[in-house]
Parts: C-alpha cells; sequence; structure tokens
C-alpha cells in the first residue's frame, strides 16, 4: 500500500513538529491529587506514631528523699518513660505535690503517688543516737541502716554488753553532723546521728540510750553512703 501523507510543492514529505515539555501547574489534577497523597500519607504516619508511643512524662528524684520532709523543684526532674499504669507515680504535668514524703525515696526513683501525704502520715520521729564517729562519717541524709543495740549486763564494775539485737530495720538517716574537725573519723569522738525511726519503736530507742547502751548502725544493702574522699 502506498504512502498517503501529502507531499509539499518540492515532494518531500512534511516533517513532524516536537512537542515541548511545559511545567506542571497547580491547575493540572493531577498534581493536586499527589500533593494531597503526599500530605495525607504524612498526617497518617504522625498519627500512627504518636500512638505507638504510649510514655508519659513523670517525676523522678535528683536526690535521697527523707520522710517528713516537703518537696521542691530541686527535688525532682522531668523524665519520660513508658508506664503500664502511669496512675502510680506523679505526673510532671501536674504541679509539685503540696504534702510530705512519707518513706524514704531514693536518687533516681521515680516519685510514688502513695509516698506523699500529710505530715500527719509520716509516722516516724527523729531519734539522736551517738555512734562511733568513723561510722557517722560514711553516713549522709537519705542513708538506710539497721539499728542494732547491745544493752550493758550488769556486772559492776566491768564495761560488757549483751550479744547484739537489731532493735529496728531499714531506719532513714535525717542528720549527720557536718563539723569533720569535731566528729571526723580519727576524732576520737561519737556523732549524734538522728534516725527516723517508726513511732511505735521510739520507746525502744530511747530506753536503749538512757541506759548506756551500744547501738550500731548497719547501712543496708544499696544504701546511699558517703563518697571516701
Amino acid at each position: 500500500m502506498g504512502d498517503t501523507r501529502e507531499r509539499s510543492a518540492d515532494g518531500a514529505l512534511p516533517r513532524p513538529t516536537a512537542q515541548r515539555l511545559q511545567k506542571p501547574s497547580w491547575r493540572d489534577s493531577r498534581l493536586v491529587v499527589g500533593v494531597l497523597l503526599i500530605a495525607l500519607a504524612t498526617v497518617a504516619g504522625a498519627t500512627v506514631i504518636q500512638r505507638l508511643d504510649d510514655s508519659v512524662e513523670v517525676l523522678v528524684a535528683t536526690r535521697s528523699l527523707v520522710p517528713g520532709q516537703p518537696i521542691t523543684g530541686d527535688d525532682v526532674r522531668t523524665v519520660r518513660v513508658r508506664l503500664d499504669d502511669s496512675s502510680t507515680y506523679v505526673s510532671a504535668a501536674k504541679a509539685l505535690p503540696a504534702g510530705r514524703v512519707t518513706r524514704e525515696i531514693r536518687a533516681g526513683e521515680l516519685l510514688p503517688r502513695s509516698a506523699v501525704g500529710t505530715a500527719a502520715q509520716v509516722d516516724v520521729k527523729a531519734v539522736s543516737v551517738r555512734v562511733d564517729a568513723s561510722l557517722a562519717a560514711t553516713l549522709v541524709e537519705g542513708s538506710v541502716v539497721d539499728v542494732w543495740v547491745s544493752t550493758k549486763k550488769d556486772a559492776a564494775g566491768v564495761a560488757s554488753y549483751n550479744k547484739p539485737q537489731r532493735m529496728v530495720e531499714r531506719a532513714v538517716v535525717s542528720l549527720v553532723p557536718s563539723d569533720e574537725g569535731r566528729f571526723g573519723v580519727g576524732s576520737g569522738q561519737d556523732a549524734a546521728v538522728h534516725v527516723l525511726v517508726p513511732t511505735a519503736k521510739v520507746p525502744d530507742v530511747i530506753g536503749a540510750v538512757n541506759t548506756d547502751a551500744r547501738l550500731t548502725l548497719v547501712p543496708t544493702a544499696g544504701s546511699p553512703l558517703r563518697n571516701p574522699s
């Protein structure tokens, strides 16, 4: 079959005209649909990630907190963690609780709601216990100790003591003498350390002190202690 294209006057076949590429316009429906699809995908992805991130902001203790003390902004900082039940801990989104610490809280521990209450709920009393200065030098505010007592034997002119018995478990140290010149290691003197004793045990501890019993504070495992210098 012959070529049916019309020839020009000089007999040459017409040349095809090249089409120029045009920049896409906002009026191009395909461009608009593409942009909308990208925007929708971005929003959907962000929503999914947000739903998967179930972490919350709560308060954590920056230092050891002892029963009876109020909580200040210097005592806590905000952390983001994943929790099965965020209501167990004090939320960072709310104001600091106005109550007092009812039990010891260690540095780095999340602040439990159950550990903050009223002054009436603080069931401990500070008792001054004289201990060897070398032992006192290892303690800090917030140290957790067991109180061991060796009662004095009834022997005239002989300073002897009975086998020590643990009188109080996990008592918190609330005050340690800071005068290293008088109460430091090697001073040869005893130091008066204040220990938070459960109210029911206060008479026993005071009785031991008043009868010249020998009291020893034994730090529990993991208790905060003074770093040796």
